[in-house]
């Protein structure tokens, strides 16, 4: 109703303009070969949209292909184009690398670094030598300095140590070679370098394990104490047993043990513990 001043009112019917589909997009689709976009209305006609302008010609998908650096030019391949060329010389420099304090001597090893000249690692060399003569070492330290000595035989007196023909120390002195304690019964009780073995009652054999070059060596033999009363006799002067060594060769010898009856009757051989030491001297 539309009121009007000192008028008559109007009345206008607008139930014509009432009503609304409320409608929504169905459906898109693009045709890839058109480029043409599709848009469906809901109980309405579709529209097109022509979207050719976006589709760019110029742009193929190219990769990098067939890249390379010659000296310090870096190509970079470009498929279906033109390459590009950079050019990084700019990048080629040396680290500065300086080496200082170098001295003459053995070479060890070489620095060698682009963009600077080679050089050599050395090392100075210490020196040993020695006098074969009186065994005296010296010594030489790389720096140059004064000659250091070091002595391999005492120059003390009544020192038994000499210095032998290669400058080393050397004894020149008597060494026991073998020794042990025999059972009466002929077994070892401890023995060293050597074997024995009972002949008959009171002889023995002793063996060496290695020969010596000659049969100057020197036998030191000794018996059991019989506290009086020797074993294998029943008379009472049975009671001063003698040891002595015979058939001394170059891989042994043999001991006989006997008791002489104060020397009122030949001796009667029996079986006895002794000990036996053989030494040898140098010639």
């Amino acid at each position: 109703t539309i009121g009007i001043e000192n008028g008559t009112n109007e009345v206008v019917d607008l139930s014509s303009l009432v009503g609304t589909d409320d409608q929504n997009i169905e459906s898109l689709g693009v045709d890839t070969g058109t480029n043409i976009l599709t848009v469906g209305i809901e109980n309405g006609t579709s529209q097109t949209v022509d979207l050719s302008h976006l589709d760019d010609a110029g742009t193929d998908d190219q990769n990098i292909s067939g890249s390379g650096l010659s000296g310090t030019d870096l190509t970079i391949g470009i498929e279906n184009g033109t390459n590009e060329v950079v050019d990084l010389s700019s990048l080629a420099d040396d680290d500065d690398v300086s080496v200082t304090n170098t001295v003459s001597g053995n070479r060890i090893a070489t620095i060698s670094e682009p963009g600077t000249a080679s050089v050599d690692i050395n090392e100075t060399v210490t020196s040993l030598s020695q006098n074969t003569s009186t065994g005296v070492i010296s010594y030489t330290d790389e720096d140059g300095g004064a000659a250091e000595t070091a002595n391999v035989v005492s120059t003390d007196a009544n020192n038994q140590i000499s210095v032998g023909s290669d400058g080393g120390a050397f004894l020149n002195a008597p060494a026991i070679y073998s020794m042990g304690k025999i059972n009466g019964n002929g077994t070892a009780a401890a023995i060293y370098q050597a074997t024995v073995s009972r002949i008959n009652e009171g002889d023995y054999q002793i063996t060496f394990t290695t020969a010596l070059p000659n049969a100057n060596y020197i036998i030191q033999l000794s018996t059991l104490d019989c506290g009086g009363d020797c074993p294998g006799n029943t008379g009472a002067n049975y009671d001063d047993p003698g040891i002595s060594y015979y058939n001394q060769t170059t891989t042994g010898f043999r001991v006989n043990i006997g008791d002489s009856d104060n020397g009122t009757t030949q001796k009667d051989d029996i079986d006895l513990e002794f000990m036996f030491t053989v030494m040898t001297i140098p010639n």
